[in-house]
């Protein structure tokens, strides 16, 4: 499928900023769905030519600079080749060159697709196949490895070399092409059902329309955006265009590993003004961090359903801050509707709001025909979010992305969400959950079926299931095995998903198993997944006498461990994510150490050392001396405090 000198600035740059203030008081700048997103940036920077467009750490970058190295990146692009309709790929971290290289492709006429270098390499090969990249930007030191997972697939470039090989470019060049609003801008690949990622291809005009003249948020000028997600999570998509679309200053963390603590000084020490949180990270900071936010006006969070008694605890906090709640899928360019939660909300659940502007919501019945307010119905989408549709896959874009007919006799092209929901007379809605087998976790989309399907493919296994259970602990993913030859070893589970690990993304990995010799089945032979048994938290395999804490450290992070991941008896030499820990609750994990800790802990220190034994080792000092930290005072003391604190602070 071939797809269509720095600082904050002086006077000139506070007078360009009150011009672009004024272009439309009230609303944000003004949107216009035919121009590329390049070029809003492009007139950004004649506008405001001194201001700072980015910062990451030390580094800071001028709305000028930032235009002329694009622009000098662009052409570089097309010298090797890279024609409009193109896709080049993204196998980077958040950094500020990242974000030079996306402007850059979107201004060589082609799409970026970011992949994220955590990924499988099996996983990874399958995108970078399936999109069939032009070239492949990637870091120094990740090129060996991406050039034994790409092999003949793809040219791969070294971008920080690039970038600073033209560097000292002086003068912006004209366009490399012309590019419309509804041309191909980035493709971003999610879980599929069929057992391989989808990428899905969003166009120019569904950025600038997620960000500009807007109903939901009103950017400002002065605004300093945060921007923490991965490049291959669409929020990143809000984070680094809502600032670069505004004339705001995009503020970046660049570590790989994330933690509270960072995220917290990042925010004080910058004066970040907006952000966009995945839902738990948001819940985390609620029950964690709450302190030293005050420069914070409006925080969005969404991903997942928001818990109404953490947005209250947010706002007795900071009641002047704007709290929204935001809902939408990839398909429809980040966000669909969105839900400023009112001071004194006293709801038991969160609305998901109503449309945003450019996008409208339908609730749709199975004939695809408006349903009355009040009825529950599928959740679809129309406007000019939608995406152009799935790469290389022209039957499920069919399939998901129809043209309806309107109750008022328009018809209009929808994207059918899979999520069920209610509207109101109002137009507001309310999120009733799935009438498929996505879920999602810690923000991330995930398919069962995709999870089942590369499990299949396991030939001890003569069939699996994948289920995901809830509980007070959270959401979890249960394989059920059933062996194509009877184990009596006990080794068949963990054998199965150590195969597993190397097909999908850490986040799809289920985190518990149960081998099940006959499965259920309903009167027409199929498997009856109601009368799966629910595995409890305690069933995950428990220490032995050789693999259970042995002292006093190992003890407290073994409860520890425990309270977090909703099991007992944990395994001190078994990985946190064997466990079936997600990263979202490894923060969690290093929050409340961090409040125990009399000096601070690397986070890193933390996914490096992710059992029980060795990171007991790292905080009692016998780790390598590069790792050591201070140990902790009167462990038999705080033990018990640690504890209840962590009861009190459950998510």
């Amino acid at each position: 499928m071939h797809m269509q000198a720095m600082g904050n600035g002086g006077p000139q740059a506070t007078s360009a900023r009150n011009q672009v203030h004024n272009t439309q008081e009230g609303a944000g700048l003004r949107y216009e769905r035919d121009r590329p997103i390049h070029d809003l940036v492009t007139e950004l920077a004649t506008l405001q030519p001194d201001a700072t467009a980015i910062s990451f750490g030390d580094k800071r970058l001028s709305y000028r600079r930032l235009d002329i190295i694009s622009s000098a990146l662009a052409h570089e692009l097309a010298r090797q080749g890279v024609v409009k309709g193109d896709v080049v790929g993204l196998f980077l971290p958040r950094s500020l060159n990242t974000i030079i290289a996306q402007l850059a492709i979107l201004k060589a006429g082609a799409a970026y697709a970011p992949f994220d270098p955590t990924y499988p390499v099996e996983h990874l090969r399958y995108m970078i196949g399936d999109c069939a990249a032009k070239l492949i930007f990637s870091e120094h030191e990740s090129l060996d490895r991406l050039a034994s997972i790409a092999g003949e697939t793809g040219n791969l470039v070294d971008l920080d070399r690039l970038v600073a090989s033209i560097e000292q470019t002086q003068e912006a060049r004209g366009p490399v092409c012309l590019v419309s609003g509804g041309d191909a801008a980035y493709v971003m690949y999610t879980s599929g059902s069929t057992g391989r990622p989808k990428g899905v291809v969003v166009p120019h005009r569904g950025i600038a329309r997620l960000v500009r003249d807007q109903n939901y948020i009103r950017f400002r000028p002065d605004d300093v955006v945060l921007h923490t997600a991965t490049i291959s999570f669409d929020a990143s998509t809000f984070e680094i265009w809502g600032a670069l679309l505004n004339g705001c200053r995009l503020v970046g963390i660049g570590d790989r590993q994330l933690s509270l603590e960072q995220l917290t000084r990042t925010i004080a020490n910058n004066r970040v003004t907006v952000t966009l949180l995945t839902t738990g990270l948001f819940h985390l900071l609620v029950d964690h961090r709450l302190e030293g936010l005050q420069s914070l006006r409006h925080v969005l969070f969404g991903g997942d359903v928001g818990s109404a008694s953490h947005a209250r605890r947010f706002l007795r906090f900071y009641p002047d801050c704007l709290l929204t709640n935001a809902y939408g899928p990839t398909e429809v360019t980040v966000m669909a509707s969105a839900y400023t939660v009112p001071p004194g909300f006293a709801g038991d659940t969160l609305p998901i709001g109503k449309s945003i502007a450019h996008s409208e919501v339908h609730i749709l019945d199975e004939q695809l025909q408006e349903v009355p307010f009040g009825n529950e119905g599928q959740l679809c989408v129309s406007g000019d979010g939608l995406a152009i549709g799935y790469f290389n896959r022209p039957d499920l874009t069919e399939e998901r992305f129809v043209t309806v007919t309107l109750a008022d006799g328009r018809q209009v092209r929808v994207y059918q969400t899979g999520d069920m929901a209610r509207m109101d007379f109002e137009g507001s809605l309310e999120f009733l959950g799935r009438r498929d087998r996505q879920v999602k976790i810690d923000g991330k989309r995930i398919e069962l079926d995709e999870i089942e399907s590369a499990l299949r493919q396991d030939e001890r296994l003569a069939d699996a299931i994948v289920m995901c259970h809830q509980d007070d602990t959270g959401k979890r993913i249960v394989a059920y095995l059933k062996p194509l030859q009877p184990s009596a070893d006990g080794k068949l589970a963990s054998e199965v998903l150590a195969a597993l690990r190397t097909r999908l993304p850490a986040h799809m990995i289920p985190g518990q198993t149960m081998v099940l010799d006959i499965f259920p089945l309903t009167g027409a032979g199929k498997v009856d997944r109601a009368k799966l048994p629910i595995p409890s938290r305690e069933a995950a395999p428990s220490a032995t006498d050789e693999t259970a804490a042995h002292d006093e450290t190992e003890r407290l992070l073994a409860a520890l461990w425990g309270e977090v991941l909703g099991i007992q008896n944990v395994d001190a030499t078994k990985n946190f994510f064997d466990l079936g820990g997600t990263s979202l609750q490894l923060i969690k994990v290093h929050a409340t150490l961090q409040e125990k800790y009399d000096q601070l802990i690397d986070v890193v220190a933390l996914f490096q050392h992710a059992n029980i034994r060795d990171f007991a080792r790292y905080l009692n000092g016998e780790a390598d001396a590069s790792d050591k930290v201070a140990r902790i005072n009167s462990r038999a003391q705080r033990q018990q405090q640690m504890l209840a604190q962590m009861r009190r602070r459950a998510i």
